[in-house]
């Protein structure tokens, strides 16, 4: 009989966020898809990401797949915790910010989606400080930024988020900057990456100006950016958010549609149905 106080062994996850490393174990394993999270300090990446959590557990699921487990559940939890009372009768806040340290990758969380056909993919999104892209921003080769860059590199789908409660209160001249220069050192990457940017704590009312300005930048950088606001006054916006860039990341539209020019100098190959109006 084997005693199991001396049977020992390891398994290959830890729960903890994943690095680079992993990322590249698990693309190896399936179809995988990694959304970067951009936005300045404390302008709601982390609440984001805590919120999608939430609603999975209260049994929300995606247009693109139903969750199906996580190798990070014990960063979710360290995440989502913060929005519970416990048995110290600890009330409800929001996450802590993301602290900032010397890691060269942001902390990657993970989750599976199970779509109908059986076929699971893998959902990595960043957690990674505001100041690194902040940082990034005004120094593309910072070395404090060296996070963001690879974040920008290597993201298949990307979130920018706008805090309107920042822009709507006596931060808004500095709020709107760091977010215009986000947008704009991205746009010179981003290439036909989807993105969409998070008008987050949108229960906040940001004048028409500043966010015409933000519009604005959006539009010369990143045309092809869409726009979306979440609050936690309505909790499934979070998961609308989300599920938004997934569809639009995992049916990408590769190319152009193709159409057959119609002839006009010959009625017989002009004919496109009765249909059609010429």
């Amino acid at each position: 009989m084997i005693d199991e106080d001396d049977v020992s062994s390891r398994v290959p996850w830890s729960s903890a966020a994943l690095g680079h490393s992993d990322l590249v174990r698990m693309y190896q394993q399936g179809p995988s898809i990694l959304i970067g999270l951009l936005g300045a300090h404390n302008t709601g990446k982390t609440t984001f990401l805590a919120a999608n959590y939430l609603q999975l557990l209260l049994g929300e699921k995606y247009e693109t797949g139903e969750f199906c487990g996580s190798q990070t559940l014990g960063a979710w939890e360290s995440i989502a915790s913060w929005a519970r009372i416990n048995n110290e009768n600890q009330l409800p806040s929001f996450p802590p910010h993301t602290p900032r340290g010397v890691e060269r990758t942001p902390g990657l969380l993970h989750f599976g989606l199970k779509d109908i056909n059986d076929v699971v993919k893998n959902i990595f999104l960043t957690d990674a400080p505001g100041e690194w892209y902040t940082r990034w921003a005004v120094t593309e080769d910072a070395v404090d930024a060296v996070g963001a860059k690879w974040t920008a590199l290597h993201s298949d789908a990307f979130i920018i988020f706008a805090d309107c409660e920042k822009l709507e209160g006596d931060e808004r001249s500095t709020a709107r900057r760091e977010l215009r220069m986000i947008i704009e050192r991205l746009g010179e990457s981003v290439g036909l990456r989807p993105t969409l940017l998070v008008w987050a704590k949108s229960d906040k009312d940001p004048s028409d100006g500043i966010k015409r300005a933000i519009q604005r930048a959006l539009e010369s950088n990143i045309p092809h950016a869409r726009e979306v606001e979440v609050t936690v006054a309505k909790p499934n916006s979070f998961i609308k958010a989300l599920e938004l860039i997934l569809t639009e990341a995992w049916t990408p539209n590769f190319c152009l549609p193709i159409t057959e020019p119609i002839m006009g100098n010959t009625p017989f190959l002009a004919y496109r149905g009765h249909h059609e109006k010429f």
